[in-house]
């Protein structure tokens, strides 16, 4: 049986369906997700209702547009905003995009505001939750397309040295399989005891990780959106993408990125894959300041 009132879709990156995950805590009526694969192996713990687009094929999206539709599910909160989301706007009454939202604010908030227009959220929590940990997580890679967003072993360096000199925590190091390798190399130069993780998580095992976790200091990806989603003080480094559009939810976290290279605040305009000189300059104690309350 159908309780869902409301079907809200958000498909694509999982970073992006973890920014979203605030959003979808707010709802004050059941919703039936439309998501990823990927999305429901994050979210399926803490919701019931999805339907899950197996692959972008012409198939796929026919049979996921006739189980919505048998659903009776009158309204979509669209999170998606492309071109095969407006295809499945079309079995919907009433739908909900971003249109007339604000789109230069994070991409949380922008999520925010399409739902707000549906009536049937609350505010997002803001409460923060003081965890009892003993480890810091460290997300230092990315995937081989956006080794832009990747500081260079030198700079996780000197965050691991001032963060073990101030916490006398482990680090636990995250990413995917193929990052295991090069976070290896790197567990060998960091201050302090290190456990590599990259590849020995499911995403759940991710999310319970980063949720328990003591703090997390991450490059701009999944890992550090789900951090953030979870209420874990999270510190995301930024260089070659936009901080403003990409900012880990909550104030207990902040982003932290080079002023010299960026004297101005303004971030680029387009996300830069070249690899580049953004993170020579991190003053990583002014980031740890502005999360102090939430250490």
């Amino acid at each position: 049986m159908v309780e869902a009132e409301v079907a809200v879709l958000r498909l694509s990156a999982l970073g992006d369906i973890a920014a979203a995950l605030p959003v979808f805590r707010a709802f004050r009526v059941p919703i039936c997700i439309v998501t990823s694969p990927q999305g429901y192996e994050l979210l399926r713990d803490e919701f019931d209702e999805f339907v899950i687009l197996e692959n972008k094929g012409f198939f796929s999206m026919a049979s996921l547009l006739f189980r919505l539709k048998k659903t009776g599910i009158g309204k979509l909160v669209d999170l998606q905003n492309n071109d095969r989301s407006r295809v499945m706007q079309m079995i919907f009454d009433t739908t909900y995009t971003n249109k007339n939202v604000e789109l230069r604010q994070s991409v949380t908030d922008i999520f925010y505001d399409i739902a707000s227009g549906s009536g049937l959220v609350g505010p997002m929590d803001n409460r923060f939750r003081k965890r009892r940990s003993d480890y810091i997580v460290l997300n230092a890679g990315s995937s081989p397309k956006w080794i832009s967003k990747r500081p260079p072993s030198n700079v996780w360096k000197n965050i691991s040295e001032i963060l073990y000199e101030r916490f006398g925590m482990k680090f636990v190091l995250t990413g995917d399989a193929a990052e295991r390798p090069v976070l290896e190399e790197l567990s060998g130069q960091l201050v302090g005891p290190v456990e590599n993780l990259a590849g020995k998580t499911s995403i759940q095992g991710l999310k319970d990780i980063l949720k328990n976790a003591y703090m997390t200091v991450s490059t701009d990806s999944a890992s550090m959106h789900i951090s953030a989603s979870c209420g874990t003080p999270t510190i995301g480094i930024f260089g070659a993408t936009n901080w403003i559009r990409s900012a880990p939810y909550g104030p207990w976290s902040t982003v932290l990125y080079d002023r010299s290279v960026y004297p101005e605040g303004v971030p680029p305009t387009k996300s830069i894959q070249e690899p580049g000189d953004y993170y020579s300059n991190l003053d990583f104690g002014r980031a740890l300041e502005k999360i102090k309350d939430f250490l």
